[in-house]
């Protein structure tokens, strides 16, 4: 069976909260940058290892199937049982990932590898083990919540799904 993936609005939500209450995160906030957070159900393994979640900066020759700089996918049965707090440090790291510099005048975007002080920062705030799950309550919103997000970047998504799925069959 093909991936799919959509736009999630909650994690949508939890990473604007991010972006707009943490300091280490100011260049994504002062930025003109687009992202758009997405839901896969496809269970992600690289090198043996679950992986939670992606950011990706999208190359300009896609921008005309997805109008936005970056995209963060979860993947969500490697999230299952997560908890709200889990995801929001999940998100976190993944907003980390977003680089972006100026070159005359001009944003320039590209993507943070991994490295010692990305691992450093989390851990020293929110221990090694955060990802664990617990027997606690998997996340569950309080509500359902909607960001704008723009409705030609849904409506992109949503046909290159389709798309995908008539190649595949």
């Amino acid at each position: 069976m093909p991936e799919r993936r959509q736009i999630n609005d909650e994690y949508a939500k939890i990473a604007k909260d991010l972006i707009d209450t943490e300091d280490v995160l100011e260049h994504i906030r002062t930025s003109q940058a687009t992202i758009v957070i997405l839901s896969s159900d496809m269970k992600k393994m690289k090198d043996g290892r679950k992986v939670c979640g992606l950011c990706e900066r999208i190359d300009e020759k896609y921008k005309w199937g997805l109008p936005a700089d970056f995209t963060i996918t979860i993947y969500e049965p490697n999230v299952r049982g997560f908890t709200e707090e889990q995801m929001r440090i999940l998100l976190f790291h993944e907003l980390l990932h977003i680089k972006i510099d100026y070159q005359d005048g001009e944003e320039k975007y590209s993507t943070n590898p991994h490295d010692i002080e990305d691992f450093r920062y989390i851990i020293d705030r929110f221990g090694s083990h955060w990802d664990e799950v617990t027997g606690e309550e998997p996340m569950i919103f309080r509500a359902s919540v909607t960001i704008n997000l723009d409705d030609q970047i849904r409506q992109n998504l949503d046909h290159l799904n389709e798309r995908k799925s008539d190649f595949d069959e």
